[in-house]
């Protein structure tokens, strides 16, 4: 956080730290009262010389506190993926002010470190890994990770299991001496409707009651 100073000064440098020019101390009275990204230091027209007021103070405030962020949220993304908003949420249960989070989200959006599409594709991908998923229930869950609606439904659609993959598994299961209850769950809790089950399950030999 900036600190605020009691009466009028001046900026009197900005002092790039040691080993990241890129990253400047904004120096007020011979204090440094903040540290911030060069460009944003720029942007917020901070230069030496400029007078350092309550209004300044403030806005250097809510600049430091998106950075604060955005270096979290770089750090929470080299551990996983996330969507936008799904980042946005950890940030903010993370301790960072709202409005801050959001905008540090909406910045490595822009920058690219950030694509719900292909996150979501990715989660797809990782998600159908585990057997055959319906359309709908990819979508919810990509969904309930943070993916806007048509993202997820168009990534979901797209990496929807089909009904000879379904079979394919239910054929494996009976090999494998599966009950054909137990196999009928796992496709129910990943979506699949009854019928589209009913006919995995005779196509590949089981039994099935009803």
């Amino acid at each position: 956080m900036a600190r605020r100073t009691t009466k009028a000064r001046t900026i009197d440098a900005l002092r790039a730290l040691d080993g990241d020019p890129m990253t400047v101390e904004v120096r007020v009275g011979g204090t440094t009262v903040a540290t911030l990204p060069r460009p944003r230091a720029e942007s917020l027209g901070l230069a030496e010389g400029v007078r350092w007021t309550p209004a300044i103070a403030a806005r250097v405030d809510r600049a430091c506190a998106e950075a604060l962020a955005r270096e979290a949220g770089l750090a929470f993304l080299a551990r996983k993926s996330w969507s936008a908003k799904g980042l946005e949420a950890r940030l903010a249960q993370a301790g960072h002010d709202a409005l801050a989070a959001r905008a540090a989200v909406a910045a490595m959006v822009a920058d690219g470190w950030l694509d719900d599409r292909a996150f979501a594709e990715s989660r797809v991908g990782q998600l159908s890994r585990r057997g055959a998923m319906s359309a709908d229930a990819l979508a919810a869950m990509l969904e309930s990770e943070g993916v806007s609606e048509s993202v997820a439904a168009d990534a979901a659609e797209a990496g929807a299991g089909t009904s000879a993959q379904l079979r394919a598994e239910a054929r494996a299961a009976k090999r494998s001496g599966e009950r054909a209850t137990r196999v009928a769950g796992r496709f129910a809790r990943r979506g699949f409707d009854a019928d589209t089950i009913r006919d995995a399950l005779e196509r590949a030999g089981f039994e099935v009651d009803g």
